[in-house]
């Protein structure tokens, strides 16, 4: 397996000013890291110019593009506005291509919607996300669908069989199965059970501990299930505690992520 973060983990820092995304990819690199998640929300700019020094900076610092991330909000009842999501999402797939990331990660939306909706809402998110895969698929990038907003295994399992293709795949949260943000007691059986259709696999920390563990979730067991079903691609890092200096606690998390390689 290999190691990288989500820029995502210095959201606050790079919010407040104190890092840019520059300046977070040389963060990285000194962190010893094989890979970085490249967040949408952290672009200064989408511009040719731009992503060209983007790109030129990450070869510098020997560091793999794993993925762009872009969001997404598919479960919407508004056809138009899921129609403008699908879109939104096509944008960062022509991003990750100038990049040479080899997939683009989405939401799919809301479990609660999607399941309210009934069969009616899924048909029709299912169409869209048919769509962005195929917006995938003609550049060579896998699309992989994150379980955010409270989607379960069950529901990324049933468009997984559905959408039938194999540039469709997961960004497998470890934090995000219901009850989100903490072990449940389906959490390591839903990991289990969509681990063989993931991309990529978001390392979520919450409460690290002084030795870069976290405090909740059992990595070790984690590790195990990625291991049987053959995994060797990127362990990219979330933080979402609530320590205030990210760039600390990530200095904490990077040596432990790196004995699971």
């Amino acid at each position: 397996m290999k190691t990288s973060c989500s820029s995502w983990s210095y959201h606050r820092t790079i919010q407040a000013g104190s890092l840019d995304q520059m300046g977070w990819v040389r963060e990285c690199a000194a962190l010893g890291l094989d890979g970085i998640e490249l967040l949408g929300y952290h672009f200064p700019s989408k511009d040719r110019e731009y992503l060209i020094r983007l790109r030129k900076a990450c070869a510098d610092h020997f560091l793999s593009v794993a993925m762009v991330s872009a969001d997404g909000h598919l479960t919407v009842t508004d056809d138009a506005q899921r129609e403008i999501e699908v879109n939104n999402i096509g944008e960062w797939v022509k991003v990750a291509a100038f990049l040479g990331a080899p997939c683009v990660r989405f939401f799919c939306g809301s479990g609660k919607e999607l399941e309210a909706g009934g069969k009616p809402l899924y048909r029709k998110v299912l169409k869209a996300v048919k769509k962005v895969v195929r917006l995938g698929a003609k550049k060579g990038i896998v699309m992989a669908m994150e379980n955010h907003g409270g989607t379960t295994a069950e529901q990324l399992l049933a468009l997984q069989k559905d959408v039938k293709s194999e540039f469709f795949k997961f960004t497998l949260d470890t934090g995000n199965f219901p009850p989100t943000s903490q072990v449940g007691p389906q959490t390591y059986e839903s990991i289990e059970r969509c681990a063989p259709h993931a991309a990529i696999v978001h390392a979520k920390f919450f409460n690290v501990l002084p030795d870069g563990r976290d405090r909740d979730f059992d990595w070790s067991r984690i590790r195990s299930i990625l291991e049987k079903v053959g995994f060797r691609g990127f362990l990219s890092v979330e933080y979402e505690g609530e320590e205030a200096d990210e760039v600390a606690v990530m200095r904490r998390i990077a040596p432990f992520l790196k004995t699971l390689r």
